[in-house]
């Protein structure tokens, strides 16, 4: 799922990040796999630096370790003052769409989205960081039983880059006509899981720690059809991105954010119960605390383990890139891994 949906899309107005007036004493939050190198950063902080991100969705169990990030402190202690920009009503700017514009500087997007940029020629869009370490995804059915039917049906598509074609492979894949599959783009971003529940399409694509488990528990029965169970090799999403042809950011800011943001994660993974207390105030509509916990739980496993938390590995975004190439999904053959994600601000 593409920029939208669990990779999804975000829209709102937010001025570009800037380094402000001289920070006063940071109330630092440190827990203890984090105080010394946290305290290094602040021995250098001479002056607050205002980031901006746009959330790829409604806030969620992917942002856990931002919003943490944020409330215990660990941003501000390293002299980060970041705002997290949830979408509006209508989606209609992508995250990454928002970092081009100059509107935010940071976005949650798929890896889908900075292979497209790159491509394009329109922004160096590069990943600093990967929330999610495999796949959470899926495409679900409450009707079809085999991913070949869908062939016979109809998917309601976010409209994103290589969406769809990445879905008929799959239909294909299942021994299915996918270029027979009908698409449906015509309804809201937010509203097509609740077309297949109502029997208006026959499948979409979700987020498994979250739509997954609202079905779960409220007694549906989902049939889960994973990408990677039909060939195709998991692309990293969401990442947080960034224009990595903008000076906007210095080095040293975008060391202080990734070390906090992974702090945030870490703390979120052993915190459960007051990480869900922190993303609980900013679920719009609002989640019940038990939802959450078990979204968190189920989403752990996703994160990665400490030692990889937030890094990427370029044999995997080789394979994803191989793999769009080898279904002519690319348009340029000299695209190449390093230019898509960096792990130079992991220290």
């Amino acid at each position: 799922m593409l920029d939208a949906g669990w990779k999804r899309i975000a829209s709102t107005s937010a001025p570009q990040s800037v380094c402000s007036s001289a920070l006063s004493h940071a109330n630092a939050v440190c827990f203890m796999y984090s105080t010394h190198s946290q305290n290094s950063y602040k021995m250098n902080i001479k002056t607050t630096c205002k980031i901006t991100v746009a959330l790829d969705w409604t806030p969620n169990t992917i942002h856990s370790g931002l919003f943490v990030a944020s409330e215990k402190g660990f941003y501000s202690s390293v002299g980060l003052d970041v705002q997290l920009l949830p979408p509006d009503a209508t989606y209609s700017t992508t995250p990454a769409k928002r970092v081009e514009k100059g509107e935010a500087d940071f976005a949650i997007c798929p890896s889908e989205s900075c292979i497209a940029y790159n491509e394009s020629g329109k922004m160096r869009l590069q990943a600093i960081y990967a929330i999610l370490q495999s796949d959470a995804s899926a495409i679900v059915s409450t009707t079809l039983s085999c991913m070949e039917d869908l062939g016979r049906g109809t998917y309601a598509s976010y409209n994103a880059r290589y969406e769809d074609n990445i879905v008929k492979t799959m239909v294909t894949a299942a021994g299915g006509d996918g270029n027979s599959m009908k698409i449906e783009t015509s309804s809201g971003k937010l509203s097509l899981f609740d077309l297949v529940k109502q029997g208006k399409a026959d499948a979409t694509w979700v987020f498994l720690p979250w739509e997954g488990l609202e079905a779960k528990l409220s007694g549906s029965t989902l049939h889960v059809f994973k990408a990677g169970d039909f060939g195709v090799p998991y692309g990293y999403s969401p990442v947080i991105a960034r224009n990595a042809s903008s000076a906007t950011l210095a080095t040293d800011t975008l060391e202080r954010f990734v070390h906090a943001t992974r702090q945030g994660y870490l703390y979120a993974m052993e915190h459960i119960d007051e990480s869900i207390s922190i993303l609980k105030t900013h679920c719009q509509p609002s989640r019940g605390v038990e939802f959450l916990a078990q979204s968190q739980g189920l989403i752990n496993e996703f994160y990665g383990d400490r030692s990889s938390l937030g890094m990427m590995e370029g044999k995997s975004w080789e394979r994803w890139l191989d793999w769009l190439r080898s279904n002519n999904l690319l348009n340029t053959s000299d695209l190449q891994a390093g230019h898509l994600f960096t792990n130079e601000f992991f220290t």
